[in-house]
């Protein structure tokens, strides 16, 4: 089993880890990124590149790379070959063994193995922030959403969550099962509505954070009406605004 540390192209942000056997194909890769991401299309769309410049030759790229954001995979080697095994195209124990100090850890200089590039349907939402109706949100919480990752079951947020004034929240069963078919549209041709009740306590707040999350994380479009400004993710950067230009907005 080995840990590859991967990131998607254009979306900044941390990379995250997922571990596989390097006896797997390049196809199971894709299937444990999509899985990892909790991608909504299937996992064969994912382009995977090696994350070495000059081709595979050169260095690894870095933490520091991707937090800043990697907008091309020019350089980059295409793992396209779905049968090849994990460690024949560069990604074997011995190719990922790299011994990096806590020091370099702390500076973001640990290597990035992997680049995604997900479906182009994916991420072609069009940027509100261009006409000038929204600003970029400040919120501490609900700005980082686009970088948050699932560790284990659970997804750790940078800021606290309100409500629970926590950073984490635990991804029940329930969570998944009710999303799923809440975002499952049996025909794509009709608007699909679901209304969470409960009596106080149960979770549903934070029920709506977990799906707004698995929905930011597809890169669908989001709309999250509070009592607060509305928060608004256009498929590539979180924004905020009054509830007025929120309805001339559509």
């Amino acid at each position: 089993m080995i840990t590859l540390y991967c990131a998607v192209v254009g979306v900044a942000g941390s990379a995250f880890p997922v571990d596989i056997d390097e006896n797997k194909s390049v196809g199971h890769l894709k299937d444990a990124i999509k899985e990892k991401k909790m991608y909504q299309f299937p996992a064969d769309e994912l382009q995977l590149f090696l994350a070495k410049k000059g081709d595979g030759a050169g260095a690894w790229l870095t933490e520091k790379d991707v937090k800043e954001g990697v907008s091309d995979t020019t350089g980059l080697k295409l793992l396209d070959a779905v049968r090849a095994e994990i460690g024949d195209v560069g990604l074997s124990q011995d190719d990922v063994r790299l011994q990096v100090a806590k020091e370099e850890v702390a500076a973001l200089k640990g290597p990035v193995h992997v680049l995604v590039v997900v479906p182009e349907q994916w991420t072609s939402a069009p940027i509100v922030s261009q006409d000038g109706v929204f600003d970029h949100c400040m919120h501490p919480f609900f700005s980082q959403f686009p970088t948050v990752d699932q560790v284990g079951d659970w997804l750790e947020f940078p800021a606290l969550l309100p409500l629970t004034e926590r950073q984490k929240l635990y991804v029940r069963c329930s969570y998944k099962s009710i999303a799923a078919q809440a975002l499952t549209k049996v025909d794509p041709n009709r608007r699909k509505y679901a209304v969470i009740t409960g009596t106080p306590g149960i979770g549903k707040s934070v029920f709506v954070y977990y799906v707004m999350w698995r929905l930011i994380k597809d890169k669908k479009r989001v709309l999250f009406i509070t009592r607060q400004p509305p928060i608004y993710f256009d498929g590539s950067t979180i924004h905020d605004g009054p509830n007025k230009c929120c309805w001339n907005a559509y």
